[in-house]
């Protein structure tokens, strides 16, 4: 509803809260209230076009780099793909190996130790693994030849007519339509042995001798990692240059010691959770449930579906072998309550924020990643990920990967809110506004997050780029919100701090004087606000209350002149009254505003909040009796 003109008043700080529609007199130039306008540079057609083209030609060298790159990425994967694996195990490692390096193993003992134990795990591990899907092969087979399975399937198409059934209808049809009826001839079939040459032999034997030759590579790569790594850091020192020596050092530092806890911790955890999935399955007594386990383990370095897939086999194996629906819904259940334990519990706890990855970027690199190379893609894509997220906090050519992956805002606070406001998501900007207050007291709050987006509103409403209804519409939030705040953070109302906040007629309070107040309700002041009160019952109110100060707001620069008259009455009839002139109308003719009457015009929140409480100090008394005002009567509430 419009505000109409006649006496309206809110008592002891209580305002409404409701929404007014876009009012064309709510012209508060916030900029001239309590911060300071950004100066404009002026600039001409030719700088803009100079501008575009720079601009155009950057992205599109981009572009080119970027092809370039993934192409060199996808034909070097033989060589590209060690170089990875060794640098990921180089991060994993350091920490260990600098645990070890304080023993007398120094670090060459440190890190043959090291790699001798993870080759070590890694051979056997892979032996048993295969050892263990032989046997698995063998139970999915005895499985295929028992009656388990047709028990299963009779469970469901146990309704006539239904999907297996039809299912089942139009395979048997295919099958007849394909099946070849004639007769064939006896065709007489001799064998002749295989012979092969060098080269056939080779080409057997080629993939095991490569994927040899790459562990070997990697073994190696890791050693002189480890060995050098001081080395190898000095030297990008020295490519960076003397002048950034020391931001290049403490991002190296930052970024490796960051990455290496990271993955080390993330290593931890999915091992947790291979061990819990492989226990629950052996209570379950699903056949090889250690298999299950590290399979878990490994699948969920994929983000977020390789727990899935790792689930897949084991449920598959345990319908196949037992013969009701309980085990394999038992482990189904136990995969999905591990992964929300471990996922949503524990690794938030002890990851916390260091490292954030949004799980939209997660999933996009492992899709890239995986389709680039393969298995082994999908098992790095989440270190790629995190290396170049932390990477793009300290390097600026890496940027790109800390705003598009990173789990935070990219927006500042203000930015983001003021976008919310833009797109009148009111919903939205509240709910920033509210993450806002759980962290920050209500002055940070009004100096970070609501300052910044009026002044940034007000300058893009000067360029004409927003619409006033744009402005109105984040005007009237923001109103709202400062009262919602005041009144959730208003302290015990002390009877001896009374002050009157009052606008000019035809205007609402400033915004930043609707702050300045709601700071001082957080303080103990009992605060009246008046809106269109005509001078004589203003008057007669002061007089009767005895305020310690009145706050008077102006914003239009078109009442300006009442304004001014208003500061002249107040102090011709209390010379010794306090008064504060709030307001972008106020703030724009400092002078005469303070020839006018004003005690101070505030320039900025702070300040204002501080220089009250210095100057409150020698305001006098207030009277034994005060008085309210309650809808359109006085009320004297009687002596004590």
């Amino acid at each position: 509803m419009r505000y109409h003109r006649r006496p309206c008043v809110y008592a002891q700080g209580k305002l409404p809260t409701t929404l007014r529609p876009y009012d064309d007199e709510d012209t508060d130039d916030f900029n001239k209230t309590i911060s300071m306008r950004r100066p404009e540079t002026i600039t001409t057609f030719s700088d803009k076009r100079a501008t575009q083209d720079r601009r155009g030609q950057s992205q599109s060298r981009i572009l080119f780099i970027t092809v370039v790159v993934i192409a060199i990425l996808y034909l070097a994967k033989p060589v590209c793909v060690p170089i990875a694996l060794a640098i990921l195990f180089a991060f994993l490692l350091t920490p260990i190996v600098s645990l070890l390096e304080r023993t007398p193993l120094r670090r060459t003992g440190a890190i043959v130790l090291s790699l001798g134990l993870i080759v070590t795990g890694l051979g056997f591990g892979g032996w048993w693994l295969y050892q263990q899907f032989n046997e698995v092969a063998k139970d999915f087979t005895d499985a295929a030849t028992s009656a388990k399975i047709d028990q299963k399937l009779r469970f469901l198409k146990r309704s006539p007519g239904g999907t297996i059934d039809r299912l089942e209808k139009t395979l048997a049809r295919v099958t007849e339509a394909t099946a070849d009826k004639q007769e064939k001839a006896d065709i007489k079939v001799r064998v002749i042995p295989d012979r092969k040459d060098f080269a056939g032999r080779y080409k057997t034997l080629a993939p095991t001798v490569e994927l040899i030759a790459a562990a070997f590579l990697v073994v190696v790569l890791v050693f002189f990692l480890l060995q050098d790594r001081e080395q190898m850091r000095d030297k990008m020192l020295r490519l960076a240059g003397r002048a950034h020596l020391t931001v290049t050092t403490q991002a190296i530092g930052e970024t490796s010691d960051r990455i290496s806890r990271y993955l080390l911790t993330i290593a931890l955890l999915n091992l947790g959770f291979g061990t819990l999935i492989g226990f629950g399955l052996s209570l379950l007594k699903v056949p090889h449930a250690p298999l299950w386990g590290v399979m878990a383990g490994l699948f969920r370095f994929v983000p977020y579906v390789g727990a899935v897939l790792s689930a897949a086999l084991p449920t598959f194996l345990s319908i196949a072998v037992f013969p009701n629906w309980y085990v394999p819904l038992a482990v189904m259940g136990l995969f999905i309550l591990t992964d929300q334990l471990i996922g949503g519990f524990v690794e938030p706890i002890v990851v916390g924020h260091r490292v954030g990855v949004s799980p939209i970027a997660l999933l996009v690199s492992a899709i890239f990643w995986g389709w680039l190379w393969g298995p082994v893609g999908l098992l790095l894509a989440t270190p790629i990920s995190v290396c170049l997220t932390v990477g793009g906090e300290f390097i600026p050519a890496l940027r790109i990967f800390s705003i598009m992956f990173g789990a935070e805002d990219p927006l500042e606070g203000y930015l983001s809110f003021y976008n919310r406001l833009l797109l009148r998501d009111r919903t939205g900007a509240i709910a920033i506004a509210d993450r806002h207050a759980e962290s920050d007291t209500m002055e940070e709050m009004f100096s970070d997050l609501f300052i910044p987006t009026l002044t940034f509103a007000q300058e893009e409403l000067d360029r004409k780029r927003i619409t006033p209804a744009n402005d109105h519409f984040i005007k009237d939030v923001i109103r709202e919100l400062i009262i919602r705040y005041g009144d959730r953070n208003a302290g015990v109302v002390d009877s001896e701090r009374h002050i009157v906040a009052v606008s000019v007629a035809g205007e609402r309070l400033s915004l930043g004087t609707l702050m300045l107040t709601q700071l001082l309700r957080e303080e103990g002041f009992s605060i009246d606000y008046f809106t269109d009160l005509p001078d004589a019952e203003l008057l007669s109110f002061i007089s009767e209350v005895m305020p310690e100060a009145v706050f008077v707001s102006c914003t239009n620069p078109d009442h300006l002149q009442a304004g001014h008259g208003l500061l002249q009455l107040l102090a011709a009839s209390f010379p010794d009254l306090m008064i504060v002139a709030g307001g972008s109308a106020f703030a724009g003719d400092r002078a005469k505003t303070l020839a006018a009457g004003a005690t101070y015009v505030p320039s900025t929140l702070t300040e204002a909040k501080e220089d009250f409480l210095t100057r409150r100090k020698a305001a006098r008394k207030k009277s034994s009796r005060s008085l309210t005002f309650s809808g359109t009567r006085f009320r004297v509430p009687p002596s004590a």
